[in-house]
């Protein structure tokens, strides 16, 4: 159980690094500099790629450098117009353990000498003057907004100044003794580099995806309530009646049947066909069960969520887990369009 113990504590750093794939390809415990030309970069989801050719021990090597998704880097004011290629770039990060040359990006050093931090709780590598990561937010001075309405139907998005608002916070409340023998064995087994939760734009199914870090929106549709979630395009439908029968086949996102208690929307999910609960492989049961509490607060700036799993499979009772979102007025949910390069010239 050391392993799931270490991975919920790194999770956080950076704290979104599982919003994809498992990051255990790199050695956070390292950070190395490297600086060269920006040669090349594709712009898009999961994952944006720059390449950097760079001088290594008196030879030029090519290094490829990953990055956050275009939705974080969009919150560190980092896109297509910050560079251009032939740039002279340094880049800060931790090294891959697999494969030489190859590193995750945590901070760039402009050509203008302006730092970005392009993660959540990283520091500034070169200047302690470098913009922390910030979530969207209304410019500099303006008066504060209010939100559309004080209800669950809007755009919200995650907290960056609180793990327990990020997807870190979703698996805050997985403790290893509360595991049957079965999933201890799972996690045992599972290897965290090569064995990925989700293999780039194969998009994952409940609970996983309510770790994402971007927008989530919900619509009333009347019979029914659609959740958008910008993770790769995800719409999950949830129904307001449960005379309706449910389909025979299981599907990644299951079958949600969804009841007012106030102003909560209580939401029950079952046939889920997705094959974990967390990014470091923790098991889902054929027979899981998901009861979603979805409460927004008051003044309608919050909205808290519970998850109940009932999975005889995985825990020894049903395990709760818990995060929330928070209303800003620039957060949307935005075109995932995963494998498709994008730019914002």
């Amino acid at each position: 159980m050391r392993r799931l113990v270490v991975l919920l504590i790194s999770i956080a750093i950076p704290a979104l690094a599982s919003a994809h794939h498992s990051f255990s390809e790199f050695d956070q415990s390292r950070t190395i500099l490297i600086s060269g030309t920006l040669t090349d970069y594709a712009w898009q989801n999961p994952h944006v790629k720059l390449k950097v050719e760079a001088d290594l021990d008196g030879k030029t090597v090519t290094w490829d450098v990953e990055c956050h998704s275009i939705g974080i880097l969009s919150r560190a004011a980092f896109d297509p117009n910050t560079f251009k290629v032939g740039d002279k770039v340094s880049v800060a990060g931790t090294p891959s353990r697999a494969t030489p040359n190859r590193m995750f990006a945590t901070n760039v050093l402009l050509p203008s000498g302006r730092e970005v931090v392009l993660a959540p709780g990283v520091p500034p590598h070169w200047q302690t003057t470098a913009a922390p990561f910030a979530p969207p937010g209304a410019p500099p001075g303006a008066a504060a907004a209010e939100p559309p309405t004080k209800g669950l139907f809007k755009v919200w998005g995650s907290s960056f100044a609180d793990p327990r608002g990020g997807p870190a916070g979703l698996w805050m409340g997985i403790s290893p003794s509360s595991l049957t023998p079965a999933a201890k064995s799972a996690l045992a087994a599972w290897d965290p580099i090569h064995d990925t939760v989700a293999r780039g734009c194969e998009p994952k199914g409940v609970p996983t995806i309510m770790e994402q870090p971007y927008g989530l929106a919900f619509e009333d549709h009347g019979a029914t309530i659609a959740l958008k979630l910008e993770e790769y395009d995800t719409l999950r439908t949830i129904h307001l009646s449960d005379g309706a029968a449910a389909p025979a086949a299981k599907s990644l996102l299951g079958y949600s049947v969804g009841r007012w208690d106030g102003s909560t929307l209580v939401v029950t999910t079952t046939g889920i066909s997705w094959r974990y609960i967390s990014p470091d492989g923790l098991p889902l049961g054929p027979s899981a069960r998901l009861e979603e509490r979805f409460t927004p607060a008051d003044d309608g700036k919050r909205l808290d969520y519970t998850v109940t799993i009932t999975d005889a499979d995985t825990f020894m009772k049903p395990a709760v887990l818990e995060r929330f979102w928070v209303w800003s007025p620039t957060e949307r949910v935005r075109p995932y369009e995963c494998g498709q390069r994008q730019s914002t010239r």
